[in-house]
């Protein structure tokens, strides 16, 4: 299935992830460029299954692809038992790691040792540089999300943070005062219950990503994502319906 581009019905006022649209503003329709899981950059080794959303980073599709402003990279793995890529260093990246299902392990001079359960969020601000490696040293597979974004100033000393997502609604993944990223982005999980409908607002400037990590949702009305889809959504409003309880990563970024 190609990328397809949508453009949805009559505009509404709706609350954004940031507060209320004031009373009386009306937002544009989103316009949507879906891209199906099927039609993404694909690498399929005996230890790792993953496929990259934005620019590639491993395999035959490597520099293939284009960031979403400051986001470079959104790399959806799978991580076979008892397996891990080998050490490797990174210099001015925010590399953002959430854990789907399983338990991820990490490696290298920071957080080393530290083991995430699903819901789990690891976030390194590389700067000067480090040296890491992530992989799964449990007896069942590991499926887990990684982002890089770009930062707005360089160097300085790395640092390592990491968070547990409570289950239910909307939560702050990064790019809040926990979790922060040195860019002008912010990242959400969202949990919606079968039926429940989730509004989504980006203002000018701006560009949204919808992900669908677990379960079926419906964006719009118009186009539906299975598990791995995703979507850019344009300035303006939407909003997704939940066909099976959804969990849904959401990210904002400046364009």
């Amino acid at each position: 299935m190609t990328r397809r581009t949508f453009v949805l019905g009559a505009p509404w006022a709706l609350v954004s992830a940031a507060g209320c649209v004031p009373a009386g503003e009306v937002r544009p329709p989103a316009p949507l460029d879906v891209r199906p899981a099927s039609g993404l950059p694909e690498t399929s080794l005996p230890w790792l299954s993953l496929r990259d959303h934005f620019v590639a980073t491993v395999g035959d599709h490597a520099g293939e692809g284009r960031p979403l402003g400051p986001l470079l990279v959104l790399a959806d793995a799978t991580f076979a038992p008892h397996s891990r890529f080998p050490l490797h260093e990174h210099r001015d990246l925010e590399i953002l790691s959430i854990v789907l299902d399983g338990t991820l392990t990490h490696h290298g001079d920071q957080g080393d040792g530290a083991a995430l359960p699903a819901r789990g969020v690891q976030l390194i601000s590389a700067r000067d540089g480090i040296e890491h490696a992530e992989g799964n040293d449990t007896d069942h597979p590991t499926r887990m999300l990684q982002l890089w974004f770009r930062p707005r100033t360089l160097g300085g000393a790395p640092s390592y943070r990491q968070r547990q997502l409570d289950v239910g609604g909307r939560r702050n993944v990064a790019g809040d005062d926990a979790m922060p990223l040195r860019c002008d982005a912010r990242v959400e999980w969202i949990d919606a219950e079968a039926g429940e409908r989730v509004p989504l607002v980006v203002d000018r400037g701006r560009a949204g990503y919808l992900l669908a990590m677990h379960g079926s949702l419906r964006l719009g009305g118009v186009a539906t994502l299975a598990p791995g889809d995703g979507a850019v959504v344009g300035p303006g409003a939407t909003a997704f319906t939940a066909d099976t309880a959804v969990a849904a990563l959401w990210i904002d970024v400046a364009l």
